[in-house]
């Protein structure tokens, strides 16, 4: 058998800090250059295209980082978890 190596906590939840620190960067600097062009080409150099698109893209981000730290569930359904997993297979293998 396979020994498996087990990953500190500490460790999983660096890994979806980062995740979700590196996501937010990205998507508030894509919803802040989108702004940017929008108001520069759209609207007359308004300053509400920058704000909201901003905005979007912190809320995308926040959206996103729940989803990353909250892995109990998703899209709205339980997680699998082996033991659940391991009661289906041994209840179906029993009928």
């Amino acid at each position: 058998m396979a020994v498996e190596k087990k990953i500190p906590s500490e460790e999983i939840v660096n890994d979806k800090f980062d995740q979700a620190t590196a996501n937010l960067l990205v998507k508030t600097g894509l919803g802040l250059s989108i702004g940017i062009v929008a108001s520069a080409l759209l609207f007359k150099r308004r300053m509400w295209p920058v704000t909201f698109f901003t905005g979007a893209g912190v809320g995308a981000s926040y959206a996103d980082a729940q989803r990353i730290f909250d892995s109990v569930s998703a899209l709205g359904r339980p997680a699998v978890t082996n033991n659940n997993a391991n009661n289906t297979n041994n209840a179906n293998n029993a009928a």
